[in-house]
């Protein structure tokens, strides 16, 4: 088990917030994880399991936009469009694995960075896990709202900037926009991780630039990996719930299906927090995928 090292990464304005914990003799590959939209580079802290803690070297990669990322210029479509965010994440990636292969994460808007990113730059991916990802990001329920208000001008930009500012206002909140995102909010609320991970990455909720998370939801609009899907030829397990409110199951069973190399976990009953909402399910299917490289 290993420390975490706060790192950073600068480029084209963007300072990137990096976690390292580097297992000091392992062999096996490291494991890069990415969160989603409002989430923070402390988002998997409080939940990596014992198997990955102990056995390997693993590190976070904060979006470009949260807290405590920063940005120099003005939080807008060019600071965070296709090509940047993959350059942002090979730089983040060279300071933290200098060399070798590894395994990369992501969650939701992770998941789609994960794959722009192996789309672009493909030689030193081992295999990637997309935890709720998507090809293209017009989502629906809460997240779609917030893309509806974060497009518009005066009334829905109004709209948007209060109700970001009431998230981070407090921890339960924060919590009650967090059930949203799940079909089973009873499993979720039993998920043993879910409050020391809200407690974790809550502080950098509460800084993070609300002209730059508008950014986001209005790029999510724009976002689209399907054109490039055929240069991802790494191996990708897809896990997505069936119930998904957020991005529809069945566009992640469509772009799964689309992948040249990819297995496809199928989750029943749950939504958009897959990791929380069927812990133990979620758990298995990404230690046995891991230890597919290992032997």
């Amino acid at each position: 088990m290993t420390k975490a090292t706060l790192k950073f990464t600068e480029f084209q304005g963007h300072r990137i917030a990096t976690l390292a914990h580097v297992h000091p003799t392992t062999d096996l590959q490291p494991v890069v994880w990415i969160h989603g939209l409002t989430g923070s580079v402390n988002f998997w802290e409080a939940a990596m399991y014992p198997e990955i803690k102990n056995q390997r070297s693993w590190h976070s990669i904060s979006l470009p936009l949260h807290h405590p990322s920063t940005y120099s210029g003005k939080p807008n479509l060019a600071a965070i469009d296709e090509n940047i965010l993959a350059e942002i994440i090979q730089h983040a990636v060279d300071d933290l694995v200098p060399e070798g292969k590894f395994h990369l994460v992501g969650y939701s808007v992770g998941g789609f960075a994960a794959m722009n990113y192996a789309a672009k730059f493909p030689d030193r991916v081992a295999s990637i896990i997309s935890v709720g990802g998507f090809m293209t990001g017009r989502a629906k329920g809460i997240e779609g709202a917030l893309q509806f208000f974060a497009k518009g001008t005066f009334f829905r930009k109004g709209i948007f900037h209060a109700s970001y500012w009431m998230m981070q206002r407090h921890r339960a909140f924060f919590k009650l926009a967090t059930l949203a995102y799940a079909h089973s909010w009873r499993s979720l609320l039993d998920y043993p991780q879910l409050d020391p991970t809200i407690r974790n990455i809550f502080p950098d909720v509460k800084q993070h630039e609300i002209a730059g998370q508008r950014a986001w939801f209005r790029y999510l609009l724009n976002m689209n990996l399907l054109d490039e899907i055929c240069q991802i030829q790494h191996p990708v397990l897809v896990i997505a719930g069936d119930r998904d409110p957020v991005i529809p199951f069945r566009h992640q069973q469509r772009y799964a299906n689309l992948l040249p190399n990819s297995q496809l976990v199928v989750l029943p009953d749950v939504g958009h927090v897959a990791f929380g909402e069927a812990d133990e399910e979620f758990r298995t299917a990404v230690l046995n995928w891991l230890a597919a490289f290992d032997a």
